[in-house]
């Protein structure tokens, strides 16, 4: 059985943010101010999910993993604190950014990740999670939601969800639907449903 992957949901909602902001940024037309707010408004939410995701990461993740594995977090605390310094300048640095930002999440995913696993049961792993899901305030989930689900595969998006419309007041979990809706094909979106219901 797969072992439980602490980065994958938040990695692959960040890869999906931020590859559409860099896709935006570079079709932007300047001189029409309707595209420069919908670029402000996607920026925005990207700019809060990273600072959220280095928020929960170095609280809670990464001080978990020194209390079994002393040390194994100063990497990723200070490649956080470069890259938040990047962010300041990120209009002209995007690029940049992009590519740092991508190797980063890709060496968390192939060395933190496989610490976690090596000083954490699965059990531990879950409760992890969802003491960080907790604290997250609900217009963060909704974004985490609404980039996270499309970027990952329809069996993993069926188990989170059924457990978030179990565990979710219904008006909740509807407004999830709905954003994920906005952000997903037809078919695949769907073929979701079919899985929920």
């Amino acid at each position: 059985m797969p072992r439980i992957r602490s980065f994958d949901l938040p990695h692959k909602a960040l890869r999906n943010v931020i590859a559409q902001f860099s896709f935006r940024l570079g079709a932007v037309d300047v001189t029409d101010p309707k595209q420069l707010q919908s670029l402000k408004h996607l920026g925005e939410e990207m700019f809060g999910m990273l600072k959220n995701h280095v928020e929960t990461e170095n609280e809670h993740t990464l001080s978990h993993l020194e209390t079994r594995a002393p040390g194994s977090g100063e990497h990723d605390r200070a490649d956080h604190e470069r890259l938040e310094v990047i962010q300041d300048n990120l209009y002209l640095e995007f690029s940049r950014f992009h590519s740092q930002y991508l190797e980063h999440i890709f060496e968390e995913e192939t060395v933190t990740e496989i610490l976690l696993q090596k000083h954490f049961t699965d059990e531990e792993l879950i409760q992890l999670r969802m003491s960080i899901m907790k604290e997250i305030k609900p217009e963060m989930m909704l974004l985490w939601m609404k980039y996270a689900v499309p970027a990952q595969r329809e069996e993993q998006n069926a188990g989170l969800l059924s457990g978030f419309k179990n565990n979710a007041p219904p008006a909740v979990f509807e407004e999830v639907m709905t954003a994920i809706k906005g952000e997903m094909e037809t078919d695949a979106y769907q073929r979701l449903l079919n899985r929920l219901t």
